[in-house]
């Protein structure tokens, strides 16, 4: 069974007045679990916005959802930002990111593409649970670069895939118990974060253990560095903070 305890979201555009083209899911109900995302549209394109919101708005008329279902939807929502392209020409390049995760009694269910990222927060740590589909990423995996190597490089925003029409759809979908997920007291703590977040949180990804305690603070905490630092994208984050028992 899955106690609720906390959630926390906001999104916001890099600069006052500017479309925001990043969307969210806050938590909400879906069959016997919970679903949270976050769509960050891919911005060189026109209608990043309309994408990711389209990707949003398909994800929140879900009435079930299952590790089975997930190539479904994600087919579904490329349908949908396709379909974009038959209201304007010029959306017809229209693309957008995705991560979500569905909180159900056995486990988490992921589905991901793009650069948004979910985290398990420990008292300690975040442990991250996606992989970017990057350049940088992909230079890794196939070892011609360390992570080091290309921490301070130019395009590690470049995406290898995305949700469009005229790019081959490449996204992952996972499932992992909570066993194997690290808790805080016996309650998790999930975050999705979208790249102007994690770009920053990466700096000094740490807090207090107080602090990585409590989705609130957490969220206040990360929000606040980047008014400091002076966002560099448009910046999302949707976290939640849950306890399950076998009863």
């Amino acid at each position: 069974m899955i106690q609720l305890i906390a959630t926390s979201s906001f999104s916001y555009p890099k600069e006052p007045g500017r479309v925001n083209e990043d969307s969210l899911l806050p938590p909400k109900i879906v069959g016997d679990g919970i679903l949270f995302a976050v769509a960050d549209g891919v911005g060189s394109y026109t209608g990043a916005s309309q994408a990711s919101s389209m990707a949003i708005a398909e994800l929140s008329a879900l009435t079930s959802l299952s590790f089975d279902t997930v190539p479904d939807v994600f087919d579904e929502v490329k349908r949908k930002v396709m379909s974009l392209a038959d209201v304007n020409d010029e959306f017809d390049k229209a693309a957008t990111t995705l991560t979500f995760c569905y909180v159900c009694d056995s486990g988490i269910i992921i589905g991901h593409i793009g650069d948004c990222r979910l985290y398990c927060i420990g008292e300690k740590k975040a442990y991250q649970l996606t992989k970017d589909d990057t350049r940088h990423q992909m230079l890794i995996d196939q070892n011609i670069f360390k992570p080091r190597d290309l921490k301070d490089k130019p395009g590690k925003n470049i995406l290898t895939t995305a949700i469009a029409s005229n790019v081959d759809m490449e996204y992952d979908c996972d499932f992992i118990t909570w066993k194997d997920l690290p808790s805080i007291n016996g309650v998790y703590h999930l975050c999705i974060m979208s790249d102007g977040v994690h770009n920053v949180w990466e700096k000094r990804p740490r807090f207090t253990s107080n602090t990585m305690s409590n989705s609130q603070k957490f969220s206040n905490g990360i929000l606040r560095r980047i008014e400091r630092a002076g966002p560099d994208d448009d910046f999302s984050l949707v976290s939640i903070m849950v306890r399950v028992t076998s009863d």
